[in-house]
């Protein structure tokens, strides 16, 4: 008996430690790749870290889950449902933004800044600005709700349990590299309300995650938020 407790233990530290090595590993590759095209601004350098970080992003959680957890695949599926309230919430984020947008998008935004940042990787043409919005909207959030949501909230939940603490842990890690890239474009007062904003976004997200167990359903809120906010960046860089 006194074994069986002993191996018990022993098996609990050690899923805990993979779950803590597996969130180190994936949680700190978006802050790598902002860091570098936004602090270092390497050029096409900061491209190919962008494109390898989603890369490693991408394929480690699925690695983890089936090869190291010893897990079965899955593709999500919305078995709860949930798609009204995603696309409710969704919708409230929208007017939020835009709302945010025509009340202090003067005090709050550095125009020349963000086109300076987006110029030397080509973002300022108008072709290849709408190309990486469809792949932000339909493919990059897709790929943060695989991570953010599923992988780092659900292993935070394995770690500290209890639904809305894993959430605000989850909603920080979520935060922070957001908050990196908009202090190069954002007045300081900008990057206070637009990281509220993103925290309390990723909060959402985690919850309907949470809520519905599918990555999908919380998608659908995250592709809003994304076309609201990328309709505000089209109209700084481009203009309509």
């Amino acid at each position: 008996m006194f074994e069986s407790a002993v191996q018990g233990n022993a098996t609990k530290t050690s899923s805990r430690n993979t779950a803590i090595l597996g969130l180190l590993l994936v949680g700190s590759a978006p802050t790598i790749s902002v860091v570098s095209g936004f602090v270092f601004q390497v050029g096409i350098l900061a491209i190919f870290i962008f494109v390898l970080t989603k890369i490693w992003v991408f394929g480690l959680p699925g690695l983890w889950h089936l090869k190291i957890e010893k897990n079965q695949f899955s593709w999500s599926p919305a078995n709860r449902g949930g798609w009204g309230m995603s696309l409710l919430l969704g919708g409230g984020m929208m007017v939020v933004v835009w709302g945010a947008y025509f009340l202090l998008g003067e005090q709050m935004l550095q125009p020349e800044a963000l086109k300076a940042i987006l110029d030397p990787v080509g973002l300022t043409v108008p072709w290849k600005f709408a190309a990486a919005i469809v792949f932000w909207v339909f493919i990059n959030s897709v790929l943060e709700e695989y991570v953010f949501r599923w992988f780092i909230t659900s292993k935070i939940e394995q770690l500290i349990g209890g639904k809305w603490r894993s959430i605000f842990l989850a909603s920080g890690v979520f935060t922070l590299h957001h908050t990196i890239a908009l202090a190069f474009f954002l007045e300081p007062l900008g990057v206070c309300i637009a990281s509220l904003g993103v925290f309390i976004g990723g909060a959402i997200f985690s919850w309907l995650y949470l809520e519905y167990r599918s990555i999908w359903v919380a998608w659908i809120a995250h592709a809003c938020a994304d076309v609201a906010i990328f309709t505000v960046a089209w109209n700084l860089v481009i203009g309509f």
